[in-house]
């Protein structure tokens, strides 16, 4: 066996491979359940784990965020993930429901489940450069997860909530009435060094033609039908009509 061809064995076997993995994600027999949206209701409580004077306090927040930016900022708590990534979760559930404003993407989601023990911050594109994945994972880290970790969700939501907000306020020089963000302290993240992203982009070019010059020649439009239809798996069990304008999230924001 020559040389070359045990490298094209090497790269099917990774191909093959993802391919897997995105099937597995998309033949989940339960679809994504959507809650009912209603009109200035922008916490969803299935899981019933937020006390409910809290859940009306972050509401109208939430409210005169809305009316303030145009953007959209959505909590969510689900029973179950139903054997789902969350992030396969967050990101159907987030462009399902269309959190944001359809023409500025500008929508924000909280995501979580108690029996998973997992949390996401789901961030529509108008909103990546306020609200990047480090940030993001910082938000969580430092508010959330040491309140999950102590079976407080109350605590967890506020927290978080009150820190996106933060984060937001500044970004549209704003005032949300009943914030109070003096405890909330983020920390910038480190910043990549030049000699870092060269490197990624070097990675990240040679991978898009690897998976080009295979998918081209072997599978040609197949695999991004198959991909296509990951993505475009929006099918649930509710309704969507209602309170959110159309909005989209390309995947940003982090999870824990």
């Amino acid at each position: 066996m020559n040389k070359k061809r045990i490298i094209s064995y090497v790269m099917l076997l990774m191909v093959f491979t993802t391919l897997m993995s995105m099937l597995t994600g998309c033949t989940t027999s339960e679809k994504i359940p959507i809650p009912k949206v209603e009109k200035d209701i922008y916490i969803y409580d299935e899981d019933n784990i937020i006390d409910d004077d809290l859940e009306k306090e972050l509401n109208k927040m939430l409210v005169e965020l809305e009316e303030k930016t145009e953007a959209e900022f959505a909590v969510v708590s689900v029973e179950s993930l139903l054997d789902r990534s969350i992030e396969d979760y967050a990101n159907n559930l987030f462009n399902t429901l269309g959190i944001g404003k359809k023409e500025k993407d500008n929508g924000v989601l909280l995501l979580f489940s108690r029996s998973d023990e997992k949390v996401r911050l789901e961030i529509g594109r108008g909103l990546e450069g306020c609200l990047n994945d480090s940030k993001c994972g910082r938000i969580l880290d430092d508010y959330f997860v040491p309140h999950r970790e102590n079976d407080e969700y109350t605590e967890a939501t506020k927290l978080t909530v009150n820190a996106v907000l933060k984060v937001l306020c500044e970004e549209y020089d704003i005032a949300i009435t009943g914030l109070n963000t003096e405890s909330i302290q983020i920390e910038e993240p480190d910043e990549l060094t030049a000699g870092q992203w060269f490197i990624i982009i070097v990675i990240i070019i040679i991978l898009l033609i690897v998976l080009e010059c295979i998918t081209g020649h072997i599978f040609g439009d197949g695999i991004v039908f198959i991909i296509l239809e990951c993505i475009g798996d929006s099918s649930s069990s509710g309704s969507s009509g209602g309170g959110f304008g159309g909005g989209f999230s390309g995947g940003g924001g982090a999870s824990r």
